[in-house]
């Protein structure tokens, strides 16, 4: 079997109710040369018996953090371009085609929009791509962000197995190993399941102070706790 040109690496726990991951399911059967890895956390909804149906390769991690579940499917993936793909984001056929087939960037990321639309969403979505990852060359886990897997032989803790804010970490060590990225006109649509379970203004403000915390290295675990507090979306707390 020849090296799969792009490996997609989904980090799953519960994430069954959206609806975005049996989307996501139809649209990588469509893919060519592509290698999908499901890595579940130890999820109690339909997500490990759709993913078991949909006959891609999986593996459980139950009990584990979103970094522990991507780190064992990087050292799973056989091509040399993984994508991280948020498990309730949905990218279409033609992003992952372009990514897979033209790609020539150390690393990278889609570009980030909500499945709802208000003022609120949109300003952090337009935040994430223009502010954010441009100037500030950060992708969270939602935008989808994708590199060349010889990039972690440079650093072996190219993406640091803490509870949250791993998405950040990783882009700061993209960023020092290579300058070299982009952010791809295709969109990253992802689910505002959390602003709708506990409110739009309570969830920015709960995204603001954590990210104060962060900067403050205050607990990985404790901000984790705190972010998932009656959510068990990324991970059982």
């Amino acid at each position: 079997m020849s090296t799969p040109s792009l490996s997609i690496i989904i980090p799953v726990h519960n994430d069954f109710s959206t609806g975005f991951l049996e989307k996501q399911i139809k649209v990588f059967k469509t893919l060519e040369n592509t290698e999908v890895l499901f890595i579940d956390g130890g999820s109690t909804d339909g997500s490990l018996k759709l993913i078991k149906d949909s006959g891609f390769t999986f593996f459980e991690l139950d009990n584990s953090n979103r970094a522990s579940r991507l780190n064992l499917g990087l050292n799973k993936s056989q091509s040399d371009l993984v994508l991280f793909h948020h498990p309730r984001s949905l990218i279409k056929k033609e992003g992952l085609d372009f990514l897979s087939r033209s790609i020539k960037e150390d690393w990278g990321a889609f570009t980030h929009a909500f499945d709802k639309s208000n003022f609120l969403l949109s300003f952090t979505s337009w935040y994430s791509n223009e502010v954010r990852y441009k100037i500030r060359s950060v992708a969270y886990l939602d935008h989808c962000i994708f590199f060349k897997k010889s990039l972690s032989q440079k650093n072996p803790n190219l993406l640091p197995n803490i509870d949250i804010f791993e998405d950040t970490a990783l882009s700061s060590n993209l960023s020092a190993l290579s300058e070299n990225k982009i952010l791809l006109p295709y969109i990253s649509m992802t689910s505002s399941i959390r602003f709708e379970r506990n409110g739009l203004w309570k969830q920015a403000l709960l995204n603001q102070v954590l990210k104060i915390c962060w900067y403050l290295k205050l607990s990985p675990e404790l901000m984790n706790k705190i972010y998932e507090k009656g959510l068990d979306l990324n991970s059982r707390v």
